[in-house]
């Protein structure tokens, strides 16, 4: 990717989309936000096995003694991620609160997807700032970008993202195709 405020930063391929899409007043905010859940996802790494192993133990009909050990092993036999240590922050505390294991993990997934978005919009953020300052993006691109980024990550849907990752399905937001408003017919 050659253009658009991000193209000098370290940020994925999907990031540096979104942050076109921030700065095109061709992109609507709907289309915004599925690019953002689409990079969301794509950040989202060795997530998979671990809901799966968390699921299948809240969706058990033998309750242990001590849900929190058990709970504490599955994460300690998986690798680590942002999003799967506050996943692992909100279930404990709500294990340990007597949630019941299936509400705890619902509960958990919310909270820790809502904190991973909270991150990725203030990563963004930062990024604006960072392109303002080496001059990848003028004055006003800057003030349409943090509004926009502000605008997009309010308007996103935790409970859909949360399904995406419960379905494994990791394309959920994807586009079927990018338009590019320079493209024309070839003569």
């Amino acid at each position: 990717m050659t253009d658009g405020p991000f193209r000098n930063s370290a940020l994925t391929t999907r990031w540096k989309h979104y942050g076109q899409d921030l700065v095109s007043d061709a992109v609507s905010k709907e289309e915004r936000v599925t690019q953002a859940c689409h990079s969301v996802l794509g950040d989202i790494k060795s997530f998979d096995r671990l809901y799966a192993e968390l699921d299948a133990r809240a969706s058990r009909d033998q309750m242990d003694l001590d849900s929190v050990a058990a709970t504490e092993t599955i994460f300690d036999n998986n690798e680590r991620s942002a999003l799967g240590d506050a996943l692992e922050r909100n279930l404990l505390c709500n294990l340990r609160e007597g949630i019941p294991e299936r509400k705890s993990l619902d509960l958990a997934l919310g909270q820790a997807v809502g904190e991973f978005l909270a991150s990725a919009k203030n990563r963004i953020d930062e990024e604006c700032i960072r392109a303002r300052d080496v001059g990848d993006m003028s004055r006003s691109d800057f003030t349409k970008g943090l509004q926009r980024n502000r605008e997009t990550f309010a308007a996103i849907d935790v409970g859909s993202v949360c399904a995406a990752l419960e379905n494994g399905n990791k394309n959920a937001f994807r586009r079927t195709a990018r338009k590019d408003v320079n493209d024309g017919p070839d003569d």
